[in-house]
Parts: C-alpha cells; sequence; structure tokens
C-alpha cells in the first residue's frame, strides 16, 4: 500500500444550517484538513482554540473542529489559503517547533504552504523551494514574516553588498544582524563588524566620555540588543574581546575592505 500522508484535504458541500452565516450561494463549501497527530492538533488550534479564532478573524473563514479534523469554510480564495496556513503551522509543529500569535501572523502574510526542507551543509540555514528561509542562531531561529523581508534575507545571501530601506520597524538592522551571525557560525565569515552613523535624533549629546568604543555606544545599542537576542552575553563578550566582533563607526570605515 502507498504511505498515507500526514494531511488529508477534501471538499464537501453542506446545506446552510442556522450557526452558519449566510453566504450568496445556496450551498456552504469546506475544505476538510485531517491532521493524524491529535497531540500536535491541540498545539495548532492553542488555547481556548485562540490560534483558530486570530486566523478566522484574518481571514474572514470559520473553522469547525471534529475530532482530529478541521472543516475550514468560506469564499474558496480565503478558504484555500486558510487551509495553506493550517498545513504551513502543523508543519512547523512536526519540525518541533511553537506556533506563536507572531508566527500566525507571517504564515498569513506569506499565506503559502511549507514545502520541503532543504539543508545547507552547515544546517544552519533552510531554504524552501517557494523562497521561504529560516536563519538558525545559537538561540532561536529567526523567519523573515513579510515577501519584503524575505527578499531582503536572500539579497544578503546572494550579494556582498546589500541596501535595504524602509520605514523604522520594519526588521531592516535586526534581520541584517540575523544573517551575519547565521553566516558566522555557518563558517562563511571569520569577522562580524559593526557599524552605524553617529547621527543624533534631533538632540546634542555633546561629547561623551570614555574611549571610542565608549562613545559610540548609546548608537550601536540596536546592534547590541539583536546580538544577544541570537548568541548568550557571554559569547558576545568574548568574541568582542578577541575582535571576531568589531565596533567601528562608519566614518571610521573609510579605506577598509
Amino acid at each position: 500500500m502507498p504511505p498515507r500522508s500526514p494531511l488529508a484535504v477534501k471538499e464537501q458541500h453542506l446545506g446552510i444550517s442556522a450557526l452558519t452565516p449566510p453566504t450568496r450561494s445556496d450551498d456552504v463549501v469546506e475544505t476538510l484538513l485531517e491532521f493524524p497527530d491529535n497531540r500536535l492538533l491541540i498545539d495548532l488550534c492553542g488555547e481556548y482554540d485562540r490560534n483558530l479564532a486570530q486566523i478566522e478573524h484574518q481571514m474572514g473563514v470559520h473553522i469547525l473542529r471534529r475530532g482530529n479534523r478541521l472543516a475550514v469554510i468560506g469564499e474558496k480564495g480565503t478558504r484555500d489559503l486558510a487551509a495553506a496556513v493550517l498545513q504551513s503551522l502543523y508543519a512547523r509543529l512536526e519540525a518541533g517547533r511553537s506556533v506563536a500569535a507572531g508566527d500566525i501572523e507571517g504564515a498569513i502574510r506569506l499565506g503559502t504552504p511549507m514545502p520541503d526542507v532543504l539543508r545547507t551543509g552547515a544546517e544552519q540555514i533552510e531554504m524552501f523551494s517557494q523562497g521561504a528561509v529560516e536563519l538558525r542562531t545559537r538561540k532561536k531561529p529567526i523567519e523573515p514574516r513579510t515577501e519584503a523581508q524575505k527578499a531582503y534575507v536572500a539579497n544578503l545571501f546572494a550579494n556582498e553588498l546589500g541596501f535595504g530601506i524602509g520605514p523604522a520597524g520594519t526588521g531592516k538592522t535586526y534581520l541584517a544582524v540575523a544573517v551575519g551571525v547565521t553566516m558566522f557560525i555557518g563558517g562563511m565569515v571569520d569577522k562580524i563588524i559593526l557599524s552605524r552613523p553617529a547621527v543624533e535624533a534631533g538632540e546634542r549629546l555633546g561629547f561623551l566620555p570614555g574611549d571610542m568604543k565608549e562613545k559610540v555606544d548609546p548608537y550601536m545599542q540596536p546592534l547590541y540588543d539583536a546580538l544577544n537576542d541570537f548568541l548568550p552575553a557571554k559569547q558576545v563578550q568574548k568574541l568582542l574581546e578577541e575582535k571576531r566582533i568589531e565596533i567601528a563607526p562608519l566614518a571610521f570605515m573609510r579605506g577598509r575592505t
């Protein structure tokens, strides 16, 4: 017998009931998803089905739980997209990772099921056939949550020089540091140089005391925060002492190649 697929998907036509909101058609079409592992299904649904409620609210569908099956009810386009999101989140749980509200947001934005994983030799990066990327650091995996972030990370790996332009809070610095740490762990680079322009945000800090590192530390704090998210604090301190992670103001980078 051929091996059974971990997820069985099929469609059924149901008549409208009092519990089903009215639609423009006489029949409501549902997509049935079958999940073989009930323990993972519990994590997929979340406490008090809050994960399902989040998907329902953001995607405009109804999700009914029937044993180890989930029925997705709604228009065909949103129904198929919601089914793909549920499948990608279940695949995430099968890989041993958790599902939080931010992961659901990212899956909805990307809107594609998680395909088979293709690992590199160092197993620090997971490249999916649909273009999704996961960065593995010492503390936690990092995943782009929008198409723009995905393209940004892919360009950082593919090119020696990359530019990220966007408003504050879109992950430009955070993802750049994540890529740098991933490449450093994987042996693709030997050194990380953190550099930022010493630009004040309207205020005048004057002449700060201390050596060069202490003077530029206030401007480098976003980079330190990102580093501490990806590497243990003791390892960061050791790498700084060994000059394998170097702090350099942008004005001092001229002439260095």
